[in-house]
């Protein structure tokens, strides 16, 4: 999946717009929120910010994602394949995975 990853970062995204506003469903630090209390953040500006999008090499890319992994959280599992479309859990379930914390963040 780090693959994907990277091609979707990296590439994909690349082709959008500078302008774009990215309103992430979470964030990690209280540094990324606006004045405002809301987290999101123009894409140019992350591509400019974010260390994570400035990884040329593939292989150190790799490494900073795998080998920096926090515990995942008990569902995770679940909210993969959910996002993937792979199962479709009741509207209660949803909620459940969405209200854990985030910890799939690399750093």
């Amino acid at each position: 999946m780090v693959g994907d990853l990277r091609e979707t970062l990296y590439k994909r995204y690349k082709e959008l717009s500078d302008e774009l506003v990215v309103l992430p469903a979470h964030y990690m630090t209280n540094d990324e929120l606006n004045e405002d209390g809301s987290v999101g953040k123009k894409l140019g500006e992350l591509y400019q910010d974010n260390h994570g999008l400035n990884v040329d090499d593939e292989q150190e890319f790799r490494r900073m994602v795998t080998e920096n992994l926090p515990p995942q959280p008990n569902a995770y599992q679940e909210i993969r394949e959910t996002n993937m479309g792979k199962i479709s859990p009741e509207t209660e379930k949803k909620r459940e995975m969405e209200i854990g914390p985030n910890r799939c963040a690399v750093k």
